[in-house]
């Protein structure tokens, strides 16, 4: 299956950070000396299938350097996503794994059929932490008695999810999340606002790809607006018109920890003015004069409990706590 999104503009220079990686991935090239199987671990939208994408557009680019040139017939090929020697393997539509049928069929049988056209038969098993046990050991022995011509490349959240054989066989990479600032400069670079590549990046936890997912979510820009415009109103308003926002998140009731996440960052955004008292250590830029006001309104430990109220509703309702009665203790909170 060829990836349906395609890979075009795969580079190294287009992976945000993770220098160790690739570095070592350049110096694989450079010696040729690769492996059969590699095993790429970090959390969702860290990177990983665009570093992994960055490795195979340069293994098989005509020049044979440590960067794909971008422009031969192959780099072209692989950028559309029209490789015939370079496969994708996911779950299949509807499912949440990957079988020993789909593993059998997509992978040991296919990868005795030699190269259509290049040097290397190139297989990237995508989510690979959806293999289930029987999948995995019916790969093992490809993995044990590969052909010459044969790459295996796992891109997974965390090597926990295989077996020891299996981990045994693979050079593993692991990539850890990125900084805030070096997502939200990567953001900027894209064309994207300040402040808001600067709440995409808070957001994102150091996941490039799942910031540019934020920055691209209209309803997520709707949602800030709104939960942001009520948490700058609460010191106008009485007691009873705070707890009237349950309304409004309830409304957002199937993202509660992106609900709960906004609340962080905008009460951390009043704690640091009142701690530093300028704006270069806000996220919600743009929200500097609101922020403000709410600094003024409450203590710095009225904050600090608000924040310690908010993670520790959220670890309650994710435990399945009374979600009305839950809200209503986090609404009381906040004036």
């Amino acid at each position: 299956m060829a990836d349906p999104k395609g890979r075009e503009g795969a580079s190294f220079s287009a992976v945000l950070g993770h220098e160790n990686a690739k570095n070592h991935l350049q110096s694989v090239l450079a010696s040729r000396q690769l492996s059969h199987a590699y095993l790429i671990e970090g959390p969702h939208g860290v990177g990983k299938k665009t570093l992994a994408s960055a490795f195979i557009q340069a293994l098989l680019c005509e020049k044979k350097g440590v960067e794909a040139c971008g422009q031969c017939s192959t780099c072209r090929r692989f950028a559309h996503g029209n490789d015939p020697d370079v496969k994708w393997i996911r779950a299949q539509e509807g499912k949440n794994s990957i079988s020993v049928k789909q593993i059998r069929e997509d992978l040991v049988a296919d990868i005795s059929i030699r190269p259509y056209q290049g040097s290397y038969k190139i297989y990237l098993i995508d989510q690979a932490e959806l293999l289930t046990v029987e999948a995995q050991n019916a790969m093992l022995k490809t993995l044990e008695e590969p052909p010459s011509y044969g790459l295996i490349i796992l891109l997974a959240k965390s090597s926990d999810a295989f077996l020891p054989t299996i981990i045994s066989r693979c050079v593993k990479i692991s990539l850890q999340p990125l900084s805030d600032a070096l997502v939200g400069e990567g953001l900027t670079r894209r064309g994207i606002a300040p402040e808001r590549a600067a709440l995409a990046a808070a957001f994102a936890q150091g996941c490039m790809g799942q910031a540019l997912s934020l920055c691209e979510n209209e309803s997520f820009e709707g949602m800030r607006e709104e939960i942001f415009t009520f948490l700058a109103q609460i010191p106008q308003l009485s007691a009873y018109e705070v707890m009237a926002g349950a309304r409004l998140l309830e409304r957002y009731k199937g993202e509660t920890d992106m609900v709960f996440t906004l609340l962080l960052i905008w009460y951390r955004d009043v704690l640091m003015d009142q701690i530093t008292g300028g704006e270069e250590s806000l996220i919600c830029l743009d929200r500097a004069a609101a922020i403000r006001g709410c600094a003024a309104y409450y203590t710095q430990a009225k904050v600090m409990d608000i924040i310690d109220t908010v993670l520790d509703i959220q670890d309650k309702l994710r435990a399945n706590a009374n979600r009305d009665l839950a809200i209503d203790c986090l609404l009381m909170s906040l004036k």
